[in-house]
């Protein structure tokens, strides 16, 4: 059964409130992890704006800000995913907006290295 165009559009305004960073209070989240999310879900929270994020073979995560043609490390991959997952798991989301979650972060970075064992 799929979605109208108005059911997903209220799944994603509903993720872009409660994965908001300013929600977060709590210093963990940084300016570099506020970029990375509002690049995931397609939203201007960080300054400056990520426009790409690339994963590189040593594991950091390059990014491009909005207006400008140089990159930029935002960080090492595993550390932007554990904060990821810890995000999703105090936001208080509905299984659907988990997944929805889950999907825009594989979609737009990807999961590209294998689990430690």
């Amino acid at each position: 059964m799929e979605q109208s165009p108005f059911q997903y559009s209220s799944l994603l305004k509903n993720l872009h409130t409660k994965l908001d960073p300013r929600r977060f209070y709590f210093a963990w989240i940084t300016p570099q992890m506020s970029a990375f999310i509002g690049y995931v879900l397609g939203v201007n929270y960080g300054i400056p704006t990520v426009e790409e994020v690339v994963v590189v073979y040593d594991g950091a995560i390059i990014g491009r800000t909005h207006g400008s043609g140089k990159p930029v490390m935002l960080g090492h991959y595993d550390e932007f995913v554990r904060a990821w997952k810890y995000l999703l798991s105090v936001a208080g989301l509905t299984f659907l907006e988990w997944m929805a979650a889950e999907s825009r972060f594989a979609a737009r970075v990807g999961y590209v290295f294998e689990p430690p064992n």
